[in-house]
């Protein structure tokens, strides 16, 4: 469950090269939208865990959700660099 979201997130750096190529801004942002709503989730399932898991309290939910977080902010920082460089393959290949 915890280890899923460091695989999702490197999946987003090729998600916004293929954007890239496309000349898509709109699938610039799809992804990491996509990652945040799911982090949201996986957050509130956490936290209705709490009283019955062994292992969930609202400081690990919190926890996860803020590593999770700067780990996907970090990732969509990378983003425009990674699109550009779509754009300019996608000029290249064009030629």
């Amino acid at each position: 469950m915890f280890h899923r979201t460091r695989r999702v997130q490197i999946l987003l750096p090729l998600a916004w090269l293929v954007a890239g190529v496309m000349d898509s801004l709109l699938l610039l942002m799809l992804p990491a939208c996509a990652v945040l709503v799911w982090l949201v989730r996986r957050h509130q399932r956490i936290i209705g865990l709490v009283g019955t898991a062994p292992w969930a309290s609202v400081g690990f939910a919190r926890h996860v959700m803020v590593d999770d977080l700067v780990r996907l902010g970090w990732w969509t920082g990378l983003s425009p660099f990674v699109f550009i460089l779509g754009c300019q393959l996608r000029i290249l290949l064009s030629a």
